[in-house]
């Protein structure tokens, strides 16, 4: 089994969540921030079975979309998800 923390811009979340739903994905949203930007974020935990991954990609990549800002502290290509993947050692339902 697999954890996927995935940390979205607001903009897209909704999108995100909704074709999450539809897939029949089973994720917790937490709304976060980042401390560079200050800009709003979700921060999303997806526990799933290795084979379910590249379908969880997908979904990402189609929606999410990486942008180019300009701000006093400089230029930046922001990206729409950060995903990180690790490895779950046990998982208990209570």
């Amino acid at each position: 089994m697999k954890m996927m923390i995935a940390i979205v811009q607001d903009k897209f979340i909704d999108e995100i969540m909704n074709r999450f739903y539809d897939e029949g994905v089973y994720v917790t949203k937490i709304s976060s921030s980042g401390g560079f930007f200050k800009s709003g974020n979700s921060t999303l935990l997806l526990g799933c079975e290795e084979s379910e991954i590249e379908k969880v990609y997908s979904i990402f990549k189609k929606i999410t979309k990486e942008e180019h800002i300009e701000t006093e502290k400089g230029e930046f290509d922001v990206s729409g998800a950060t995903i990180f993947v690790v490895d779950v050692e046990d998982n208990l339902r209570i």
